[in-house]
């Protein structure tokens, strides 16, 4: 099989799982070009060509966890986590389907919309964005995220209740696409960053928050809240690595494995 090939075909595919991973462009950019680096050095242990979509969201995944574990020194789940996990999974409700102009988002302020939403995900814990981002974000049925996570589909949902709940307490009070008297606005955002020391002083008091936890706030769960959130997670549109990311990846293998 022709590398070339499959970055055309599954180059784009494997940058957008890996966003929805990291909620992070650069970070996407860097764990999907290592993916397909990889892919190609081990391509000989692809036995299916028909199953190497299923492949390379494997070995992404894997990529992205040892950054992530290698960062910040998180731990296999203990049998106790499991165990409360797969209660709180019971507590899982499934969202009502929405008209498509449930919520109308301005043009104008998508993309700050959406790079909000990305950055509080990963204000989530690990199993927690990863079983988030897999179903809510890349639409995978629960029973997939579970076989991915190798976990059961009980402490699959629990992960996802938490993530849920802990994404909804925080937009419930604070965005404004929620509730119009929230206090942040994407519009005001805009014309605030006009004011670039008053802004980045903003961006600083954000960064303190290290994982939202809907417990803390006592946060009780809301199906108006929830819809929302869903609907605005679920249209995130894909994006595009940035114009020279395919031929970098082309570069390095060719100074690497002399394709």
């Amino acid at each position: 099989m022709d590398f070339e090939i499959i970055i055309d075909n599954y180059g784009r595919y494997i940058y957008n799982y890996a966003l929805k991973l990291s909620c992070n462009p650069s970070v996407a950019e860097d764990i999907a070009q290592e993916t397909l680096i990889q892919a190609w050095k081990n391509i000989s242990q692809l036995k299916d060509v028909n199953a190497i979509k299923k492949w390379l969201t494997t070995i992404c995944l894997n990529i992205f966890r040892m950054k992530m574990r290698k960062e910040q020194g998180i731990t296999e789940l203990s049998y106790e986590e499991i165990l409360e996990l797969e209660g709180e999974g019971k507590l899982l409700k499934s969202n009502e389907p929405l008209p498509e102009d449930y919520i109308i988002v301005d043009e104008a302020i998508k993309d700050l919309q959406n790079g909000c939403f990305l950055a509080m995900v990963r204000r989530l814990t690990l199993n927690q964005r990863i079983a988030f981002s897999l179903v809510d974000m890349f639409g995978l049925p629960i029973d997939e995220a579970a076989e991915i996570l190798e976990l059961s589909k009980s402490a699959t949902k629990g992960l996802l209740y938490r993530a849920r709940m802990n994404l909804d307490s925080f937009f419930s009070d604070h965005c404004n696409l929620l509730h119009v008297n929230n206090p942040c606005s994407c519009s005001a955002w805009i014309e605030f960053s006009m004011r670039r020391d008053n802004l980045q002083k903003e961006a600083k008091k954000m960064k303190l928050i290290e994982y939202i936890d809907y417990k803390e706030k006592k946060y009780k769960y809301n199906q108006e809240v929830r819809n929302k959130i869903k609907f605005l997670y679920e249209r995130m549109p894909d994006r595009k690595p940035s114009e020279n990311w395919y031929s970098n990846i082309i570069a390095a293998l060719q100074n690497k494995y002399e394709i």
